[in-house]
Parts: structure tokens; sequence; C-alpha cells
């Protein structure tokens, strides 16, 4: 062999050798899925939130381990309640856990959701589930999953009822229940989570809609009085993310996500039966009372609060409230 040859020959050798060496396994870089949610990380939603973030964590450790990751950037003070939808459809932030009332005016479809009498699971066994994905595939966000509280709302008053009339009384609400205070008579009031403890303080409002667990969070107890019986509505809090974003994600992540989601949706209603039937004693204790209305009258603030939510929807989306409405309610 000739010197060149010689020369050409080790060159060949030490390259292959320094490809053979390059061409283990190549670890995967990571994902990062910036999330906001609609309430900052003291109130007690967040919590459905950590439930499905640590199943996230625990599923990527077992299974993709350093492949994704959720990036939490914060709630309301980080990106505004209200803004948040458009944040992530714009692909400002990845992912976002938030409630119907804050993104009706984008998708006015979603506020069926708190019409639904059924679990999230049983709302993916009827169908419910991939219509309202369809719906919001749309508008460019992929739903993931519905982390409902299985907890109801509840009215909360400074001063007393005996019926289903809130005629001369100012009511905070969200948009999720203006058309039911107006349908009982009340006098509907916007006011976002933040500024309820002041407006109570000011004798702004007389009262505000607010789930069965999470008002002593924001310190509301103090300037409350009176807890009103029925229950209404279904606390419907989706948790989303930006339509490309999960698009381009690896199908074995995507499915990652979805087995956490399906295992979030079961532990959250859970852990919020548990803490419904925590909180009522907490409130006595703190010396609210309950007004549990005649059964007449619940029968009445019953109706009212969801014929005026499904007339609200089907006046705004026919076809697919009619859908929804097959959808989220049991046939009589």
């Amino acid at each position: 062999m000739g010197k060149r040859s010689a020369v050409l020959f080790f060159t060949v050798l030490f390259t292959l050798a320094v490809l053979s060496v390059g061409s283990g396994p190549v670890k995967a870089e990571t994902i990062t899925l910036k999330a906001v949610t609609g309430w900052p990380k003291t109130a007690s939603e967040y919590k459905a939130f950590s439930i499905f973030t640590d199943l996230v964590e625990q599923m990527v450790a077992k299974k993709a381990p350093g492949e994704l990751k959720i990036q939490y950037i914060g709630g309301p003070e980080a990106v505004k309640s209200q803004d948040q939808a458009q944040a992530c459809q714009r692909g400002m932030v990845d992912m976002i856990f938030t409630t119907n009332a804050y993104y009706v005016s984008v998708l006015p479809d979603v506020d069926a959701l708190k019409l639904s009498v059924f679990t999230p699971a049983e709302e993916r066994a009827k169908g419910a589930w991939a219509y309202m994905n369809q719906l919001h595939e749309k508008i460019g966000l992929y739903y993931l999953a519905r982390l409902g509280l299985g907890t109801q709302f509840h009215l909360y008053l400074e001063k007393p009822i005996k019926t289903a009339d809130l005629k001369g009384l100012n009511i905070r609400v969200s948009p999720m229940y203006l058309q039911m205070v107006k349908g009982l008579g009340g006098n509907p009031i916007v006011i976002p989570p933040t500024e309820v403890y002041s407006a109570l303080e000011r004798n702004v409002v007389d009262g505000y809609c607010w789930p069965s667990v999470g008002i002593r969070d924001w310190g509301w107890q103090k300037h409350t009085q009176y807890m009103v019986d029925p229950g209404f509505y279904n606390v419907p809090n989706p948790l989303l993310i930006n339509l490309k974003t999960w698009n381009q994600l690896p199908p074995k992540l995507r499915y990652l996500l979805t087995e956490a989601a399906l295992e979030a949706e079961k532990k959250v209603v859970a852990l919020f039966d548990d803490l419904a039937k925590q909180e009522r004693p907490g409130l006595l204790k703190e010396g609210i009372q309950i007004i549990s209305l005649p059964p007449a009258e619940s029968e009445k603030f019953l109706k009212v609060a969801y014929d005026e939510g499904w007339k609200d929807i089907l006046d705004k989306r026919p076809v697919e409230g009619a859908k929804l409405k097959e959808l989220l309610t049991k046939k009589k």
C-alpha cells in the first residue's frame, strides 16, 4: 500500500470511528409548554390544575424522561383572566386552565358546559367532549379536558331572601350567571374576583355567585351573611392548548397529555366533592347561615337558571346550542 493510499485508508477508518461514536441514541430536546391559569395559585381552583401537572410530571418521568415540561407562568397577575384565551390562540402561551365565563366572547358555545348534568367522563362517553373540541378547533384551540370541580355554584348574600326573587338586589356576576340573575329580577354587576372584596366592603353589591368551595380563599366570608340552597349549574373549567402547538407535539406526548387529562378529570371531581363536604361546616363556623328555599321556590329558582342559560346559548348559536343541549342533558 502506497503512502498516499495508507493515509486515505486511515482517514476513512478514523471518520467511521467518529461517526460510530456519535451514532448512539440522541437525547430528545425538552419541549416546554408555557401555562397560565384563570385564578391565582392561592385559589382552590388551582388545585385542579396542579393535579393535572403532577400527573404529567409523573408520566413523563416514567414514559418520556426529559421530553416534556409544563412551565407555570402565573395566574391573572401574568395575563388577565379575560385575555388568556386570546393569548393561547395567538401562541403567546401554550396552555390555559380557565373557566368558560372568561372566553364566552370568543366561543359562545362553551357556556353550555355549565349546564351539563354529567361528569367529564360521562361527557366523553356521550360524545360531548368530541363535539366541544370540534368547536374549539375552529378557533385555534384544543379542548384537552374539563377539570370541572364536581361542585355547583351558590348564591351568597348579605341580606336574606325567602323566595326565588332577587328584585332590588345588586348581585356580582361573571358572564356565566348574568342571565340567571336577570331572570330572577336581580341587578347583575360584572366584577372580576379580585375586586369583589372591596365591592362587598363598600356595599356596591348585596351578594355574589361562586362555587360551593372557595369564598374563604378571597376573604369574602367576612362580608357574607347567607348561602342559598339549592346549588345550580356545574363548575366548568376547561383546560386548553394552542391547536398548532398540540398538532406539532409528537404523538407519544399527545397521548401522554391525554392520559393525564383523563385521570385528572376523575381525581378533580373526587377531590372537590370532599372539599365541598368540608367547606359547609367551615362556613357555618364563620357565622354564615344557610337559606334553604321552599320546594316550590327551589324549583322556580332552578327552572329560571337553566331556562335562561339555554335560552341565551340557543339565541346566540341555534344549531350548535341545540346539539349541545342534546348531548349535555338527560332525556325525559
